[in-house]
């Protein structure tokens, strides 16, 4: 099975049909969220689809304006096994609520490593070291699955969080750059996973689309590594799920 670990199902147009195409194709998918307060809707409408699990998001660029929400967050926390999509941005345009994420991030985070075997998908944009050291200090990464989405940290930060455990979810768009590829080239087999980012980096129509899309980019890592690990990475999904 091939697994999609970072997509946004609640965005999409076409959320029914691929609900209802997910019980008939060999996919899985990891539908993040972006704020609390959508996880128990969406959770309703993905009912009996086993190949779809939902992430209990509060997504960084969003705190400031819903950094209240994090007790909803922590209230929902029990019953939610996936977490993301979770983490820090300190682009331009997001500085200004940079305390108050690294607040929020850290509660969660502190959270999953005190309930342990949680998936983190994760978020770090120009926010590498800041991510690591959360999750080094809480213990998130000795008893829970961390997965870097869109990995954009330095060589030095990408070898840190290598040595702690993480994950790594490759999308379309790291095929195409340098610092994508050299991404790909240098992360351990074993914790190559993919990812989509849909509807950001893809237009799906259908299931069936998705899984080609999938198929594409576990090609793609192939050939950028010179070698064969499709097997690895369906393992690694596996793990995961």
């Amino acid at each position: 099975m091939l697994i999609d670990t970072h997509f946004h199902l609640d965005l999409m147009d076409n959320m029914q049909l691929l609900i209802k195409q997910s019980k008939n194709v060999n996919v899985g998918i990891m539908a993040v969220g972006t704020t609390p307060l959508a996880y128990k809707q969406e959770l309703r409408f993905v009912n009996g689809a086993n190949a779809i699990k939902v992430g209990l998001g509060l997504h960084p660029q969003l705190v400031k304006q819903r950094h209240q929400e994090i007790d909803l967050f922590l209230n929902l926390f029990k019953e939610a096994k996936f977490i993301g999509e979770v983490g820090l941005d300190f682009n331009k345009g997001y500085e200004d609520s940079k305390e108050m994420q690294l607040i929020c991030f850290h509660k969660i985070v502190r959270q999953c490593a005190i309930e342990g075997e949680k998936v983190l998908s994760i978020h770090s944009v120009k926010s590498a070291k800041a991510t690591i050291e959360v999750l080094q200090e809480t213990g998130a990464f000795s008893n829970c699955k961390c997965i870097f989405h869109w990995f954009t940290g330095s060589v030095s930060e990408r070898k840190l969080a290598i040595d702690n455990g993480a994950y790594f979810s490759i999308n379309p768009k790291m095929l195409e750059t340098k610092a994508g590829k050299d991404v790909i080239r240098n992360i351990p087999a074993d914790r190559i996973l993919l990812e989509t980012d849909a509807p950001f980096t893809l237009k799906c129509n259908s299931m069936e689309d998705l899984y080609n899309e999938l198929e594409r980019i576990a090609r793609e890592i192939c050939y950028i590594r010179n070698e064969d690990v499709i097997s690895q990475i369906e393992d690694n999904s596996m793990r995961i799920f």
